[in-house]
């Protein structure tokens, strides 16, 4: 049992349990009193109730002690939940394995073959024999 004082009127009002139903209005003001301020926490819903489909996700009481957040919709499921409460969906999905497909990349072209180097040695060879001839014929000619 709880007692509960109405913060607008300050009726004690005595609940069986804190639900969120019809039944838990202040008599006097009508105000909502499972609104009012309670170190009792509230009665979750049963698990897979119609009340739990047609609430904002999130607002499913005053004192949920270890939940988890659905990943799908955003409720407050208990830890012990496998599938959420309020859209269905696992609390623990799988994830999913993306197949990477590679393509063939053909190999690059090989590389232009380096430019032939001059070859110096055999032309200063011949240039140097020319020489020594026309001196030679100068000389004894």
């Amino acid at each position: 049992m709880a007692d509960i004082i109405c913060p607008q009127c300050g009726l004690i009002t005595t609940l069986p349990g804190i639900q969120r139903a019809s039944t838990e209005f202040c008599t006097h003001c009508d105000y909502p009193l499972f609104w009012a301020p309670t170190a009792v926490p509230m009665a979750t819903q049963s698990v897979g109730s119609d009340s739990t489909l047609r609430r904002l996700p999130g607002a499913g009481g005053r004192m949920l002690i270890g939940t988890r957040v659905c990943p799908v919709c955003g409720e407050l499921n208990s830890i012990v939940e496998d599938f959420c409460t309020r859209c269905g969906s696992e609390m623990d999905p799988q994830p999913v394995l993306e197949i990477e497909i590679e393509e063939e990349i053909p190999p690059p072209p090989p590389p232009p073959p380096p430019p032939k180097k001059f070859n110096w040695i055999p032309w200063a060879i011949a240039g140097s024999v020319l020489i020594l001839l026309i001196v030679l014929s100068i000389a004894f000619g």
